[in-house]
């Protein structure tokens, strides 16, 4: 059971919550994300980040028998996403920034068993533009419709996003990875072009 703990974004919330004030800081490289086994999500370079809008979200997240809540914040800039994490009381549990070369994590040190990459897949699947999605995965397909997206893998769903308003960044949203045995309800609070 402890091994799968690398495999869930969300248990960075239960392991600060549980355990400690103790930060540690992880300096990734990275220009792909695996996201499921011989699935993968090439990430954009910095000159291809050229938003800039702040999001406030509640996110419930479930994985095995536990369920957790948190606050996350997104600040995307042109050349920079970072998201913060924090508890129901304001304290950070995590930070992770992507500069279109390297992902920056911090957080608990308990929290070294998470991997900040998933937790920018997510994102990104949630949120980006599924048009700017469909080439940038590899060994899967992305399959879209009016209030919903799922990664497919030799034609089986292995990601699967549904919204209830139609769009990523209004109402809620609730992604479920069937390989990796967890869920996420995205509460959108609020989003501010920039």
């Amino acid at each position: 059971m402890t091994t799968s703990l690398k495999y869930c974004p969300i248990l960075l919330t239960a392991a600060a919550l549980i355990g400690g004030c103790g930060a540690v800081e992880l300096r990734t490289d990275v220009q792909r994300i695996d996201i499921a086994s011989d699935v993968f999500l090439v990430l954009p370079r910095a000159h291809e980040l050229t938003e800039s809008f702040d999001a406030t979200q509640v996110i419930y997240a479930e994985y095995a028998d536990e369920s957790h809540t948190f606050e996350s914040h997104l600040e995307v800039r042109p050349g920079r996403i970072t998201i913060v994490g924090l508890n129901a009381i304001g304290v950070v549990l995590f930070s992770i920034t992507y500069d279109g070369a390297e992902i920056l994590a911090t957080g608990v040190a308990e929290a070294q068993v998470i991997n900040a990459r998933y937790v920018l897949a997510d994102v990104l699947l949630s949120h980006w533009d599924a048009e700017w999605l469909m080439p940038r995965l590899e060994g899967a397909t992305l399959e879209v419709s009016d209030s919903s997206r799922t990664v497919r893998r030799n034609g089986e769903p292995i990601i699967e996003i549904t919204y209830d308003s139609g769009t990523s960044w209004a109402g809620d949203a609730r992604l479920v990875h069937r390989e990796r045995g967890y869920s996420l309800r995205i509460h959108n609070v609020e989003f501010t072009e920039r």
